[in-house]
């Protein structure tokens, strides 16, 4: 899967410490705002979080990307407050600093398709491939016969990625791979599979709605293999701008109506105060809210729908049989409820940390599953542990 990741990576590994050091790496991944950490164990033969945190930046990311100290700051605050071990990380280039493409590449037998990919990239890049690093993944093919084949692909400047690279291991990590995020998700459904479908090893096709601030990306896992994944212009922030500009709303009274639970009427010293009466207020703000979003999610849904017609094309008809919604936007009940509504699929929350969380250890929040990143950042926490543990 790696063309030229291996080579910069060996620079920059060192030896592990022990044993579940090297087995139980710690997922990294550095959002937009917020350091995520995931770290996986095994209890009673089962895959279980051991350590999770999700640590807002005292400074923007440009400034925290040139400062390893920074990065060790908060590498401590997460160490203080959840029982990471180790400093082995599996982590992911920032969103901005890498571009991840699909090729058609023509398949030789015989040949390595890493060859194959190159030869493709350099009709498409010319001399500026040189200067890139890139990793590639090939997609799950259901065209029997084709001499072409579909990649995943993904294309950074190697000084960033050096750069990255330097600023891990300055702050005192040994960096085991750099993954790609579609990867990383798609290795998070599988074990969600694993644990939930009675049918195992036989997983369901599923499409992963991922929902970020600045832009959602759908993810189509068939059975294992990854087959497509593509950006939509839906996303949190989309949302909020609508909101703001329709109803004059600040993001705070924003956010407590779309996330929080609002069934229960407001108490005093135990006794219901206009119970009834705060209640019905409570449903008129949010079928209003609900409308002032409906053009919003309409599109995501046209997003859906355009990509489950576009598979049925590529698979001879088949389709998902199963929509998984992670990120904050997931715990919007109304596009949660609507999208269950509009298709004939079952839809669900993925959770990470509902799917894996362990008694042993208490997680620092019980909506950390939702916060930006947490998914990817468990399926790089998953890299290299067998489903089954």
């Amino acid at each position: 899967m790696n063309i030229d990741f291996k080579k910069l990576l060996s620079k920059f590994s060192s030896k592990f410490a022990n044993a579940l050091g090297s087995r139980f790496c710690i997922g990294l991944d550095m959002g937009l705002d917020r350091l995520n950490l995931v770290q996986m164990e095994q209890l009673a033969g089962k895959m279980h979080i051991r350590a999770i945190a999700s640590i807002a930046y005292p400074c923007s990311r440009e400034e925290l990307q040139a400062n390893p100290k920074i990065l060790k700051t908060l590498l401590k605050q997460a160490y203080a407050t959840q029982p990471f071990r180790g400093k082995c990380v599996v982590s992911c280039l920032p969103i901005d600093q890498i571009k991840i493409i699909t090729i058609t590449y023509k398949h030789t037998e015989g040949q390595d398709d890493a060859v194959a990919v190159v030869a493709e990239l350099r009709e498409r890049y010319k001399s500026e491939l040189d200067n890139l690093v890139v990793d590639f993944m090939s997609l799950r093919q259901e065209e029997a016969g084709s001499n072409h084949r579909d990649a995943l692909v993904a294309l950074a400047p190697r000084e960033k990625v050096v750069a990255y690279l330097d600023l891990l291991t300055s702050a005192g990590l040994s960096v085991n791979a750099l993954d790609i995020g579609p990867a990383a998700l798609a290795r998070l459904v599988s074990h969600t599979g694993a644990i939930h479908v009675p049918e195992y090893p036989k997983l369901p096709n599923v499409l992963l709605i991922n929902f970020g601030s600045d832009s959602s990306f759908l993810t189509i896992i068939w059975g294992r293999r990854l087959m497509l994944d593509r950006p939509v212009e839906f996303s949190e922030n989309r949302m909020f701008n609508r909101l703001k500009h329709t109803l004059d709303m600040p993001e705070e009274l924003m956010i407590r109506l779309l996330y929080e639970n609002n069934t229960n009427a407001e108490k005093t010293n135990g006794k219901n105060v206009n119970a009834k009466s705060a209640n019905n207020s409570t449903d008129e703000i949010n079928q209003m809210v609900t409308e002032v979003l409906r053009p919003e999610i309409n599109a995501l849904l046209q997003e859906v729908n355009k990509t489950l017609v576009y598979m049925a094309s590529k698979t001879r008809g088949k389709s998902v049989g199963q929509i998984y919604l992670t990120g904050r936007v997931a715990g919007y009940p109304g596009i949660l409820n609507y999208l269950r509504e509009q298709l004939h699929v079952a839809v669900d929350i993925l959770d990470p940390v509902e799917v894996f969380a362990a008694e042993k250890y208490k997680l620092s929040s019980h909506s950390i599953g939702a916060m930006p990143g947490i998914a990817l950042t468990t399926g790089l926490a998953l890299r290299g542990i067998p489903e089954h543990g």
